[in-house]
This record gives structure tokens, sequence and C-alpha cells, in this order.
């Protein structure tokens, strides 16, 4: 009982800490902004957007393309 209720107390005190500020990953026009961008065009044009049993293949091909773009 008291295990639980000292868990209990740390877990509600971590509640009051100040939330972080999240990292900006995309740069006003950085390289990875204009990588997903292309890919985002790309996959686009080569699986059709409407249709709703591409959406995983599409989202893959994001980030594929997307990586072979930044890491070029």
């Amino acid at each position: 009982m008291r295990r639980l209720l000292v868990i209990a107390l740390v877990s509600g005190l971590m509640g009051l800490l100040p939330n972080p500020q999240p990292a900006d990953a995309q740069e006003e026009d950085g390289r990875l902004k204009t990588c997903l961008q292309e890919a985002v065009e790309e996959c686009d044009e080569d699986f059709e957007p409407n249709d709703e049993r591409m959406v995983a293949i599409r989202g893959w091909c994001y980030m594929i393309r997307g990586a072979i773009c930044y890491l070029h």
C-alpha cells in the first residue's frame, strides 16, 4: 500500500513539471522540407491519392523517398 501511494505521489508530481518545448524538425527552407515535398509529389503521381487502399503505400513511399533524397 505504501508503495502504491509513493508511485501515485511521484506520478502526480511529474505531472506538475513544465512541458518541454518540441524541437522544430523542419527549418524554414531546409533540405528536409524540400526533400519531403518532392517525395510527396512523386508518390502522389505514382500512387493515386484518392484511393483509400493506397494510404499505407503512399505513407511508406513518402518515408523511403524522403530519406533517399535527404541522404544524397
